[in-house]
């Protein structure tokens, strides 16, 4: 089997066009390479918007990869709270933070990509959840912590509650995935971040949240990871790729896919699980002089006027 593994897509139409261009560039490069099942690790919007995630489910749909043999996503903490866009917006975000309905962002995240849940395994709330894919499960998890003023100041640290692991564990079990390799799906990453995130347009915002991109309870975690045949961990959040090992776990962060301060330059990772060595490969696609253009029915203007008039898909 064969994951393409792409992460931190923060699609925006005003002012982060060019991530959806370059996501589209991306994906079809990837499948020419070739590969069995995609892995989205959070961050799909950049603003919370469902006019983002119209965008991308149309881009599944057109590339035939909206199906849940075939795809599989988790949220991020832009997903649920929003970002920055402008400097002055950072004087508004923690109001705006406060007055975000945490469970609604969740349910609408999971509602608009509703058909990739279709046969996993989850309870009430849709994480985690688990997902049987050939001769591997896939675990997936919300790892966005909630609102804090002190604890949580910029919306982008992580947790990932003892109950998820609990019921993690026991969907494992009712999944009979205990036989099978498993492969973990988070957001937020394993290690602590040395450099500082990179925004041409926000460069203050993201040094200060920089200083707050951090996972709680990382040691619980990796214990439950040991516990569960976690073979692989895929992750984004921090925007550098970067593989790398915790307590003898393989993990891979493939977070900036597209948002990477490169106009031009855009990577996803493929592993490839075939023969007795899990191999990682970067793919890397330069966009630099190609005829940048939506599929047909993407259009901004239209994407905008359409989003609004979807009815939603409850799972």
């Amino acid at each position: 089997m064969k994951i393409a593994h792409i992460s931190d897509l923060h699609f925006d139409l005003v002012f982060k066009k060019n991530n959806i261009l370059k996501t589209q560039d991306l994906l079809r490069e990837m499948l020419r390479e070739g590969f069995d099942h995609l892995v989205v690790t959070g961050d799909i919007s950049d603003n919370s918007s469902e006019e983002d995630y119209f965008i991308f489910r149309k881009m599944l749909s057109r590339f035939g990869l909206l199906d849940p043999e075939k795809t599989t996503v988790t949220i991020g903490n832009h997903d649920i709270f929003g970002g920055v866009q402008r400097a002055t917006d950072i004087f508004n975000f923690p109001s705006k933070c406060l007055s975000v309905n945490y469970e609604e962002k969740v349910r609408q995240f999971r509602d608009h990509f509703s058909e990739l849940f279709v046969n996993s395994f989850h309870e009430d709330t849709i994480f985690p959840f688990v997902k049987t894919i050939g001769d591997y499960s896939i675990v997936a998890f919300n790892s966005v912590a909630k609102y804090s003023r002190f604890k949580n100041p910029f919306a982008s640290n992580g947790k990932i509650q003892k109950e998820q692991l609990e019921t993690a564990k026991n969907l494992l079990e009712k999944s009979g995935s205990l036989h099978k390799s498993v492969i973990a799906l988070v957001h937020h990453h394993f290690y602590k971040k040395t450099n500082e995130a990179n925004s041409p347009q926000t460069t203050v915002w993201s040094r200060l949240e920089s200083h707050t991109l951090k996972l709680r309870g990382k040691k619980a975690i990796l214990e439950f990871f040991r516990n569960n045949k976690v073979e692989l961990v895929l992750h984004g959040h921090s925007h550098e790729m970067k593989e790398y090992y915790r307590k003898d776990i393989r993990l891979m962060n493939a977070g900036a896919s597209v948002d990477n301060g490169d106009d031009n330059l855009a990577q996803g990772v493929l592993i490839d699980f075939s023969g007795n060595q899990l191999k990682t490969m970067i793919k890397t696609v330069f966009v630099k002089g190609r005829k940048r253009k939506f599929f047909s029915d993407v259009i901004p203007e239209k994407i905008i006027q359409q989003a609004t008039l979807q009815p939603v898909h409850y799972y």
